[in-house]
């Protein structure tokens, strides 16, 4: 078990991994069938996260709905376990329940949504879009500092357009309102992420549906662009391109130098970084115990990229005309950003994982030097990072909106690098007075590189 522990969640995934990157999704799903997907429970969440993307990527999505309302049940019946808490602070916070990343419980709600959307119920759409709002909230109960990823604008911006759909063009409008301050107040500062042109387009031609002249003209001249009327005949095709797969994560460490204090105390320092942590230790003994040390070393996770193969996309409709797929959710730059967000902590738990687990080594050894090393040597082994994520997330979520003639329609999807060029074609049928949803999602990527770029083999 202990072994076991040392590999990360994506070395542990590389059947699956192999499956889907070879766009093999019936040998993926029936990979998942076997119940050792299941086991342990502590990553059952991941089992369904896993199972209902995989069934959305082939187009199941009725099935897939049954696995992401389990996720979204799992999450939210979920109550921390404090005892299982505890047990972490001396082991390996691989071996708690894994409950997900804040972001990906807000994206449980997408596919959802996205499920509903592509199965024409608008009205289960809505719900499931809410769902996504509402934890999107939870993040911003969580965190109060305005640096910190705690509002979603592409959730609002989803629900926009199911609203659109639905011809409600007051919410739409509100929705895509509220979408658009989110981008411009968060997601450019934080993130890196422009404001999508479709986005400004969408709120001018919503604000004109309902008659309001002043947002009208106020957008325009904050946009420096004119309102684009919906034209005669023709019926709105929303397309989103998920491109590529989002980071996974790894094992991070840094080494603390152990500086004894007064009255019991020492601190963990790592002098490079500008980071100490005191801990109490409680007596002479253990801070000796701790000193002896000198240099310890303590893990957390971090991220790698899959650099995806696509960098541009557009939908070209049979009269050639061209309409650039917009970046809406940068589903890489919000990972970073949410586990720098927590680093603090991270790093907090885990230097204080280490002291436990240093005070109980010295509280064997005043018993029994050979329990003293045993447990030394399997505190060594355990040291290691919580390396469980959602790795078959996007690594960004992109859209436009076209208008086309009512009618059975051949659309292409090109998606391409400096390099090369991909066509996929598609046939709609475009129905008057309705919204064709479509999706598609590459699954190609390039290289696995950590923040700085640097190259990683696994």
């Amino acid at each position: 078990m202990v072994l076991s522990a040392c590999t990360t969640y994506y070395q542990k995934s590389y059947d699956l991994m192999q499956a889907v990157y070879n766009g093999n999704l019936n040998q993926a799903e029936t990979l998942m069938k076997d119940k050792k997907w299941q086991k342990p429970k502590r990553n059952l969440l991941l089992f369904y996260l896993n199972k209902g993307t995989v069934l959305w990527m082939n187009g199941k999505n009725t099935e897939s709905n049954l696995y992401f309302k389990q996720a979204d049940y799992f999450v939210e019946d979920f109550r921390k376990n404090y005892a299982e808490s505890f047990v972490s602070l001396f082991t390996n916070p691989n071996f708690t329940t894994y409950n997900g990343e804040t972001f990906e419980q807000i994206l449980i709600h997408y596919y959802s949504t996205m499920n509903f959307v592509q199965l024409g119920d608008y009205d289960n759409a809505l719900v499931a879009c809410k769902r996504m709002i509402e934890s999107s909230q939870r993040v911003n109960d969580l965190y109060k500092n305005k640096n910190k990823y705690r509002r979603d604008a592409f959730a609002h911006n989803l629900l926009g357009m199911i609203y659109d759909a639905q011809q409600d063009y007051n919410n739409a409008f509100i929705a895509y309102r509220n979408a658009y301050n989110i981008y411009k107040e968060d997601y450019v500062t934080q993130l890196g992420t422009d404001i999508p042109l479709q986005l400004k387009k969408d709120i001018l031609r919503t604000a004109r549906l309902i008659h309001f002249s002043e947002e009208v003209s106020q957008y325009e001249s904050e946009f420096n662009m004119k309102v684009q009327p919906m034209p005669e005949g023709t019926a709105p095709l929303v397309f989103f391109w998920n491109n590529g797969l989002g980071p996974v994560k790894d094992e991070n460490s840094i080494n603390f130098a152990i500086i004894p204090l007064q009255n019991g105390w020492v601190d963990f320092v790592n002098a490079d970084l500008g980071l100490h942590f005191p801990f109490y230790v409680g007596s002479e003994d253990e801070k000796k115990s701790l000193s002896r040390l000198k240099v310890v070393r303590v893990a957390w996770p971090k991220y790698l990229t899959r650099v995806p193969l696509y960098n541009k996309a557009q939908i070209v409709d049979s009269l050639n005309n061209r309409s650039d797929l917009c970046l809406a959710e940068d589903i890489n730059a919000i990972a970073y950003k949410s586990l720098d967000d927590r680093m603090l902590k991270e790093i907090g738990e885990a230097v204080l994982r280490l002291a436990l687990k240093q005070a109980a080594e010295q509280v064997a050894r005043n018993q029994n030097e050979g329990a003293g090393l045993a447990l030394n040597l399997l505190n060594t082994f355990t040291e290691q990072a919580d390396t469980r994520n959602w790795q078959l997330l996007p690594y960004s979520i992109n859209y436009t909106r076209m208008f086309l003639p009512v009618g059975p329609q051949k659309i292409r999807l090109e998606t391409s690098n400096k390099d090369s060029l991909e066509k996929n074609e598609f046939f709609v049928d475009m129905k008057k007075g309705q919204t064709n949803f479509q999706a598609f999602q590459t699954l190609q990527f390039t290289n696995l590189v950590d923040r700085y770029g640097n190259i990683v083999v696994r």
